[in-house]
């Protein structure tokens, strides 16, 4: 049994990466499981299955709906129980996706009985993603001092997306490994995939059992409810909400452009994205931490919104390759910068919950935008769509602004106290 580490003064403290070792890498394993069947799903229930592109399309949505239902829950979870406890229950219920994952791949069902149990899957891997995100998260902000919550943020949240993307290109290569391994072995890609999903949170737990556990942090105050919490945090999270809907237009819609242009170089802008997304995080890790007003995330927000712009009118696959890479530059710095403020309008006993309900707002994001990006494809063209994500960017300067300017005259308030 693991003891709580004791809580962190402000000021300097060991070296981050030593503290936020092991618990990077138990997310990172047990976001492996969220990439991992993301390339095979939607062919094993269109295509494998019968099932056709709208039931496969309402299945992949049903896992970013149930993580936005449970993410208060997950909070309050989190906040009372702990995050080390709040991770490891997303770790066990990601390897329980993965089960039912590999039983519809296995089991003679016929569809509805495979689909049935790729939708419980699905389910289990919405609760298992609240849990890993927002633990996670909390996790690495309640090992730390506070002055170094930003930097936190940043480091797991890199941790999170190469999880993630490891995850989708092990799974990408599911087929080949399933038939490399044939006819020893009879299973096929989904098989494969869906074993990754159960394996590596599996892992993940084994190195969660050496992971520190992070100080539950009491108070005497009663604790805030609810919607005291949102009407805290409602600004940052607004603008985040809206900084996302440029995250999902262009890593859902930015191939189908090319496409439609005739660029053959899609997948080049997504990786450009992803890369610019990731380098970020190195040299501006620690940028919401030294921040002391708005200007840095009305910056990062400028970035995004111009690679947004730029996508919309680029007269070159090159440029609109560059102008990807702005916005995943732009969006990188986004969360964090946005996240410390919502975090510190609420007591620190309640930074899970704070979390959750700002990463709420991403949800509502993945969950509006593709559609109503759809819609904006078929009457205007897929161009406009970066046209209207820019916009919406634009837009979450205000809440933005006004969050870091609330941020800084609470901090000033605190620091005047006798």
């Amino acid at each position: 049994m693991q003891q709580p580490v004791p809580a962190r003064a402000a000021g300097p403290s060991p070296s981050l990466a030593r503290i936020l070792v092991l618990p990077s890498l138990v997310i990172m394993l047990g976001l492996m499981s969220l990439g991992a069947p993301m390339v095979v799903l939607a062919v094993e229930v269109d295509r494998v299955l019968g099932f056709g592109p709208v039931i496969a399309g309402l299945v992949l949505a049903t896992e970013a709906l149930v993580t936005l239902i449970t993410r208060p829950a997950v909070g309050r979870i989190a906040d009372r129980r702990g995050t080390h406890r709040a991770v490891t229950l997303g770790l066990v219920a990601a390897a329980v996706s993965g089960l039912f994952y590999l039983l519809a791949g296995l089991l003679p069902l016929g569809p509805a009985g495979a689909l049935a149990l790729i939708l419980a899957g699905r389910v289990a891997m919405g609760v298992g993603q609240g849990f890993l995100f927002t633990g996670g998260t909390a996790w690495s902000v309640d090992l730390v001092s506070f002055d170094q919550a930003g930097r936190a943020i940043s480091w797991i949240g890199m941790a999170m997306f190469v999880g993630i993307a490891a995850g989708t290109a092990l799974g990408g290569m599911a087929g080949a490994v399933a038939a490399w391994l044939e006819p020893a072995i009879a299973l096929n890609g989904f098989a494969i995939a869906a074993l990754l999903t159960m394996i590596a949170p599996l892992a993940g737990l084994v190195f969660a059992i050496f992971a520190p556990a992070a100080p539950i942090h009491s108070s005497d105050a009663a604790p805030a409810s609810l919607g005291q919490i949102v009407r805290a945090i409602w600004r940052p999270s607004l603008g985040f909400g809206l900084a996302a809907t440029g995250y999902s237009a262009v890593t859902s819609f930015v191939v189908l452009a090319f496409v439609t242009r005739g660029w053959a170089t899609g997948d080049i802008a997504v990786s450009a994205f992803v890369a610019a997304f990731v380098i970020a995080r190195v040299p501006f890790g620690d940028i919401s931490d030294r921040a002391t007003g708005s200007t840095p995330i009305l910056l990062a927000l400028a970035a995004l919104a111009g690679g947004l712009l730029v996508l919309w009118i680029a007269p070159s696959p090159w440029i609109a390759i560059a102008a990807a890479a702005l916005s995943g530059f732009g969006m990188s710095l986004t969360y964090p910068l946005l996240a410390v403020p919502a975090i510190r309008a609420v007591p620190r006993a309640q930074t899970a919950s704070a979390i959750g309900l700002y990463d709420g707002s991403y949800d509502l994001a993945a969950l509006i935008t593709p559609p109503v990006c759809g819609i904006i494809a078929a009457t205007a063209g897929y161009q406009t769509i970066f046209l209207v994500a820019g916009i919406a960017v634009l837009a979450a300067m205000l809440p933005a602004h006004a969050a870091w300017r609330i941020d800084q005259a609470n901090r000033g308030d605190a620091s005047s106290a006798p």
